[in-house]
């Protein structure tokens, strides 16, 4: 039974009231763009309009706490709403308006970061003793009238954390880098999710060249920026040392440690058995993927154990090589693939199999809905 062709619907609403203003804005639209980000970036929508008259240039004035809320539908024109598909892309913030001209267009960027709050700008010190990364990231986000949602099963304990002239976003994407995590602001919540957890998830589709609706496609193989292994520092803590404790000698001060019992300043300065320090080892992660002469890399962090050292050299490894192979790829629009989501790429010869979506850009306009995806091989060896 022939259903109909294949429709495209774009809701929009305004303000904290939620205004719909999705009948003003359609006559005028030239296009609609949603770019869903994995990690470290806000997501962002902009409309293109038409403004011939000037309409939309000359009275609209956002103050940075305008808001706007998208959702995307797709199917049949006999699909009633309840088995349509439909994508919410969530709250944005708008940021950015521009006008050009000839013929006149009136252009608005929104972002998925609130710009009235401190989060993303507000430059803070401040420091933490004995305190898990989640309670820090609930404290962050509270301040920022935030929700929090963790989805992490690892939540490492820190000693001691500071932040050192950074904002909020700043200072909780550079901890969650150093853990494999990421996180992203997306529809008034603050998310933290577990990258190697994600990447191990089934596919929601696969993608099949000559079967799926693929416009275009491109994958690519990285070998020169690879890296065979990580190397991390850590301190044994049941190996005290002479001077550990109650003295600040001169090694300490140069070095940030105490010097071997056995050693002394000339040996630590110009090398020498008698200058190792046997409280302190090593922890190396390795990509059995790579070539054994591969590039080793040297992590300039101390661990507090080995645990510490583990898990900070894996998830630096990880994001090393984590772009050895990737691939882009613009489909028919298609709501059900989002950044974070695996798909099973097939048809593509040595590129087949499981990658990660990174970015996902869903775009409407009058020459119809296509999606593009930014995509990564994942990565389940470690």
């Amino acid at each position: 039974m022939n259903q109909g062709p294949i429709e495209t619907n774009l809701r929009l609403f305004f303000t904290a009231d939620d205004v719909d203003v999705t009948q003003d804005l359609l006559p005028d639209l030239l296009s609609f763009t949603y770019d869903d980000k994995e990690t470290n970036e806000a997501d962002e929508i902009r409309i293109l309009l038409k403004d011939s008259d000037g309409k939309w240039a000359g009275t609209w004035k956002p103050d940075g706490g305008e808001s706007v809320r998208a959702y995307l539908s797709k199917g049949t024109t006999r699909d009633s709403g309840l088995n349509r598909q439909e994508l919410y892309c969530g709250r944005f913030f708008i940021d950015h308006m521009r006008v050009s001209g000839s013929p006149r267009i009136f252009e608005l960027r929104a972002i998925s970061v609130p710009l009235n709050r401190p989060i993303r700008r507000k430059i803070r010190t401040k420091g933490w003793d004995q305190c898990s990364l989640k309670f820090i990231a609930e404290e962050k986000a509270k301040e920022a009238n935030l929700e929090l949602v963790f989805d992490s099963e690892a939540n490492p304990i820190y000693d001691r954390i500071d932040q050192n002239r950074e904002s909020d976003l700043k200072f909780l994407s550079r901890i969650c880098e150093d853990e494999g995590l990421s996180i992203k602001v997306t529809d008034e919540q603050l998310v933290i999710f577990d990258q190697s957890y994600y990447e191990k998830k089934p596919p929601v589709q696969t993608i099949t060249l000559g079967e799926s609706d693929i416009l275009s496609w491109d994958f690519e193989i990285e070998q020169s920026e690879t890296y065979r292994s990580c190397t991390v520092s850590y301190r044994d803590p049941k190996k005290k040392l002479k001077g550990s404790a109650g003295s600040y000698e001169l090694d300490e001060l140069l070095f940030g440690e105490s010097a071997d019992e056995s050693g002394d300043l000339d040996t630590l300065l110009f090398g020498g058995e008698k200058g190792v320090n046997k409280a302190v080892h090593t922890y190396t992660a390795i990509d059995e993927s790579v070539d054994e002469n591969g590039q080793e890399f040297v992590l300039k962090k101390r661990a507090k154990s080995i645990g510490e050292a583990q898990r900070l050299a894996i998830a630096k490894l990880r994001s090393l090589n984590a772009r050895r192979i990737t691939g882009s790829m613009t489909l028919l629009g298609d709501v059900t693939l989002l950044a974070g989501e695996v798909i099973d790429c097939r048809g593509f010869g040595t590129f087949d199999g499981h990658f990660y979506i990174e970015q996902a850009t869903h775009s409407v306009s009058v020459s119809g809905y296509t999606t593009t995806l930014r995509l990564r091989r994942v990565n389940n060896q470690y």
